[in-house]
């Protein structure tokens, strides 16, 4: 009989190391992508498309050929939909979350975790509904979308720290990138037919982890954690200064907001009461309840 076969665990500090050599993050292109902030009916429905084929190639989501993977925080003015796109191409998308009253997604897996944040006083932001097409899975577009993220959340929204709820496998990835940490233990998800672990990071400990962890330049000779902090390479269109009264600027437009959520999918009208409470503190009854089209108005 052959002797058992032993798996080899390295230690989590040279997992990290090896996957940062991998991942080549000095590599990450300045000139190929563009990502910015979803504004447009095509925008978001590309997106949301995008997000259930990703989740479909995972096995994690039933096929529906026509089918937007809209979640509940989408319908929030909360929620900012960040777009990668390579020409006219949209090839990644990333959601950025700001703790409401509503809650947040991973309050549905880790709710004592959530509240012993809240507690602590940290103001919440969750990435969350990432998918990238298949062929630029390794291209840098998601190093592009994080430093997008991380401007948004702690430039704009104020955010002090991030949760996010990913694969298992995945943790090692957000650990030796970012520093992430897992919070509690692994479960089901409560949307998906998939196994998910909750992640935390204080955004201030993250750029110190960068910051001794990345000190390759990127193509334009600024290190990592400088893209973080300092000026948005062009590719980066999206705003780090923005008043907090002129934030309803980048909600989500009446007309979008109608076009997606009642007129080409039900979302609407499948939200939880404590959500649909929340929603009505920001839109109008005229947006929540238009006329039905054709109708006369009377």
């Amino acid at each position: 009989m052959l002797p058992e076969a032993r798996t080899l665990l390295l230690p989590d500090s040279l997992t990290d190391k090896l996957i940062r050599l991998k991942l080549g993050v000095h590599k990450t292109p300045l000139d190929r992508f563009e990502v910015r902030i979803a504004r447009t009916v095509r925008d978001y429905e590309r997106a949301f498309r995008l997000l259930h084929v990703a989740y479909v190639y995972q096995g994690i989501e039933d096929v529906e050929s026509e089918r937007m993977r809209i979640t509940k925080q989408h319908v929030l003015p909360e929620s900012t939909v960040l777009v990668a796109l390579e020409g006219e191409k949209l090839v990644a998308t990333m959601t950025v979350t700001l703790d409401s009253s509503a809650g947040l997604p991973f309050d549905e897996d880790y709710p004592q975790q959530m509240q012993e944040l809240r507690k602590s006083k940290a103001r919440i932001v969750e990435y969350g509904s990432l998918a990238i097409v298949r062929r630029c899975w390794h291209s840098g577009v998601g190093r592009l979308m994080e430093i997008a993220g991380h401007a948004w959340s702690t430039r704009v929204l104020g955010a002090t720290h991030c949760v996010a709820g990913v694969n298992p496998a995945a943790v090692p990835h957000y650990r030796a990138l970012y520093g992430f940490q897992k919070v509690g233990a692994p479960r089901a998800y409560h949307d998906l037919d998939a196994p998910v672990q909750g992640l935390v990071v204080d955004f201030s400990e993250a750029l110190a982890h960068i910051g001794r962890c990345f000190t390759k330049p990127l193509p334009d000779g600024r290190l990592y954690h400088e893209h973080l902090t300092g000026k948005l390479a062009d590719c980066i269109k999206v705003p780090t200064e923005v008043a907090l009264e002129d934030l309803v600027r980048w909600k989500l437009p009446r007309e979008v907001f109608q076009e997606l959520f009642i007129a080409k999918s039900d979302r609407l009208y499948s939200l939880d009461s404590k959500t649909l409470e929340h929603l009505r503190r920001w839109r109008t009854d005229t947006t929540l309840h238009p006329p039905v089209r054709g109708s006369s108005g009377s």
